[in-house]
């Protein structure tokens, strides 16, 4: 899908006003600048590795004849979990080499930024089926 760069703009602005919302509630500082570039990493490298692993509904190297648990095993449980495990990993080691001081922070705003996306892609319809779409 073309919205692929706008959710992902969108999830990414979600996220900031989260850690906002976040900040204003339990009076604890955040970094915005650092959860912001920590986010969009994580989200970039998200929609990077799914497309790598071929997490998309509309490329699929299942027959469209075959039983349905066959496309949820091959869509949900082997491709997207080679792109969050790899997307995870790599976060973790960015960090871990970069921003070692704030560990916690880059990994918490990648992974959750990418959560987001995925969410909020799917919340939009981003994630349906060809059979569904065609409906």
């Amino acid at each position: 899908m073309q919205s692929r760069k706008l959710h992902g703009l969108i999830a990414f602005a979600l996220f900031l006003v989260a850690a906002v919302v976040y900040s204003a509630l339990s009076d604890k500082p955040v970094d915005l600048w650092r959860v912001a570039l920590w986010s969009m990493i994580g989200v970039g490298s998200y929609m990077v590795l799914s497309r790598l692993f071929g997490f998309d509904p509309h490329r699929t190297r299942i027959a469209e004849c075959a039983p349905a648990y066959m496309h949820y095993v091959d869509r949900w449980e082997l491709r997207l979990g080679q792109a969050t495990l790899s997307m995870l990993g790599g976060i973790v080691v960015a960090a871990r080499l970069f921003d070692a001081e704030y560990f916690v922070t880059a990994v918490v705003s990648g992974t959750l930024s990418a959560w987001t996306y995925f969410a909020f892609r799917w919340y939009v319809g981003g994630y349906r089926s060809p059979a569904a779409v065609r409906k």
